[in-house]
């Protein structure tokens, strides 16, 4: 049986604001082909879920769903289509990471893991420039950034970072954005879209 906890004392109780907790990252591992072959989706990829900390404490629900009265009746339901929302953007992600993880098949024929997952800090980046100016020409104006994450990816071990940026879009609609941190897979990834 669990102790339970110490009442908070008169002293501990002050008015001084509380510090904020530093980002968590979460261990996954998530394995996956660089290229995704039919086989692989046939077989693999409906069972490809979203490690826990993936778009964690984003408010996913569709403007459609609560408009609904009668939606708070069902929450067992409302919480299944957040759910689904939730592993299509990841799923949605883990292909653009794909992407330009299939550039480096010559070099690296093994499966990728998704090996770490944390939110991006406030700092800014290059990176993060660089989305913002794609971003502002590419989205539609009611487009809204939801999060940003830091993914870890071991690729024949060697770790390599992408940038996951998740959106609102308008009041129903979401999207998932990836950027190669590192300047040869950001190189590769603009090669793999653009020719």
């Amino acid at each position: 049986m669990a102790a339970a906890a110490p009442a908070p004392s008169a002293a501990s109780s002050s008015t001084a604001p509380a510090e904020e907790a530093p980002p968590t990252t979460t261990t996954a591992t998530v394995s996956f082909p660089a290229f995704r072959s039919e086989e692989w989706i046939k077989s693999d990829f409906d069972k490809i879920k979203a490690p826990p900390k993936v778009l964690e404490g984003q408010d996913l629900m569709p403007g459609y769903l609560g408009d609904f009265p009668t939606s708070g009746l069902y929450p067992k339901q409302v919480a299944n289509v957040r759910e689904q929302i939730r592993v299509s953007l990841f799923r949605q992600a883990l292909f653009k990471v794909q992407n330009t993880e299939v550039t480096y098949m010559e070099e690296c024929k093994d499966l990728r893991k998704l090996t770490k997952v944390a939110p991006r800090g406030d700092s800014p980046s290059l990176i993060s420039l660089f989305a913002r100016g794609s971003e502002f020409w590419s989205y539609p104006s009611d487009a809204k950034l939801l999060c940003e994450e830091i993914w870890s990816i071991d690729r024949c071990g060697q770790n390599v970072d992408y940038q996951v940026r998740f959106h609102k879009e308008g009041r129903d609609g979401f999207s998932a954005a990836v950027y190669p941190t590192g300047l040869r897979d950001l190189w590769n990834s603009a090669k793999y879209y653009y020719t």
